[in-house]
């Protein structure tokens, strides 16, 4: 009897078992979203193309110290797209915008651009905010001849790494390096006759390489040398002794560089150490986190290099009121300029050479009359030359007393 039942329920199982098969066979699936990783962050990215659209692929930090970056270069893309699809697109296909984030961090960027180009099937890339992400990616962008724009990252070396190949697939429209120090330098020596300067940079790669430019720079071309170099662990924020250092050596002016939560510490060392001295730095002061964390103390002799500001010329302060009028904000207006301008590059390419990616980076290089809303030329780039911003490209700025970013006011 006990062998019997065993039998039944046996043969009950293994009918309750086809049912359920069955069942699932029969039932509508849900559409697995392709995805190898959790930074997916776009509500408008998918996983490839179809006959009506076409990718354009978003690889930037929407998390980290440069998360505020992303965000305000997100928007600006986004906006250049809704724009072009609502002229009529190319030939009736739409844009569309696939966007990861790329956490600030150089693994996770390599990850995500090899993703786009070989599984979202993107026509162009835009990003990133971070060089040593850049740095990681750009080759794969290259060897897939991928046109990539690059809306923040300001390394020299980003556009050169392939500079002498037969085609460089890597643009920029960012102040590089390079370009921000040589404004800062020609301010202070050139135009202020200052000599006695002092540098305080990080420990990581933003900072030394923009120490190196520093020094290479004032030493070649004004035949001089930093008075005081102090470098700071940006793990420990503690910038008090570089001030110190500072007001020990006597300098006339502090050139800065950090990201942002840098010079907020810097802005709090010197207020409580005490420095006359003024302190200019790269774009990355300027980024708004900089004022939600010292207020007030981004007015007191601060000055930043910028390539747009919304009181610059009318053009601008329509695109600022745009991204007002779309997001109800303009968080950071900068990056929302050049990552429009970035994405208008690319676009406006597709209007008139289509969807040939190649063809694409060609006509990105040979544009003669090209508008954006930052102070970009007509003619951006030329085969040897990347950099969409020179010297007369960007210029000087500082905060209001409305705590708004202006041109600066300097004698």
């Amino acid at each position: 009897e006990e062998f019997m039942l065993r039998k039944t329920s046996v043969f009950f199982l293994a009918v309750l078992l086809v049912m359920f098969a069955a069942l699932i066979g029969c039932s509508p699936q849900l559409e697995e979203e392709s995805s190898a990783s959790d930074n997916d962050s776009s509500e408008n990215s998918s996983n490839g193309s179809d006959e009506d659209t076409f990718n354009i692929g978003l690889a930037i930090s929407m998390t980290g110290d440069t998360a505020m970056f992303g965000e305000a270069v997100h928007r600006g893309v986004q906006l250049a797209i809704e724009e072009f699809n609502e002229s009529g697109g190319y030939e009736g296909k739409k844009a569309n915008l696939v966007l990861y984030d790329d956490e600030a961090k150089p693994e996770t960027s390599v990850e995500v651009v090899q993703k786009l180009i070989n599984q979202d099937d993107i026509v162009a890339l835009i990003g990133p905010a971070n060089t040593g992400n850049a740095m990681a990616h750009i080759q794969f962008a290259q060897e897939a001849k991928i046109p990539e724009v690059i809306p923040v990252a300001t390394g020299t070396q980003i556009t050169q790494e392939y500079a002498d190949e037969e085609k460089n697939y890597i643009f920029r429209v960012a102040p590089l390096d390079g370009v921000q120090v040589s404004v800062i330098l020609k301010e202070l020596i050139e135009n202020q006759g200052l000599t006695k300067l002092g540098v305080i940079h990080d420990t990581e790669g933003y900072g030394q390489g923009g120490r190196d430019d520093i020094v290479n720079q004032m030493k070649e071309k004004y035949d001089l040398e930093p008075t005081a170099i102090s470098a700071f662990d940006p793990r420990e924020l503690n910038l008090e002794p570089s001030i110190r250092e500072m007001n020990n050596a006597g300098v006339e002016a502090v050139i800065f560089y950090g990201l942002a939560p840098q010079s907020a510490k810097l802005l709090e060392a010197r207020h409580n150490v005490g420095l006359d001295a003024p302190i200019y730095a790269t774009w990355a002061t300027g980024d708004p986190t900089v004022l939600e964390l010292v207020g007030d103390l981004v007015k007191d002799n601060v000055y930043f290099v910028q390539s747009f500001t919304i009181d610059q010329s009318d053009k601008a302060r329509a695109f600022h009121e745009k991204i007002v009028e779309t997001y109800g904000e303009d968080i950071f207006p900068i990056a929302s300029a050049q990552g429009y301008d970035s994405a208008k590059l690319i676009l406006d390419a597709i209007k008139k050479v289509g969807l040939n990616s190649e063809d694409i980076r060609d006509q990105i290089e040979s544009f003669t009359d090209f508008e954006g809303v930052t102070d970009i030329k007509p003619t951006p780039f030329t085969k040897d030359d990347h950099e969409a911003f020179g010297e007369d490209e960007v210029f000087l700025a500082e905060y209001n007393d409305d705590l708004e970013i202006v041109t600066a006011k300097l004698d």
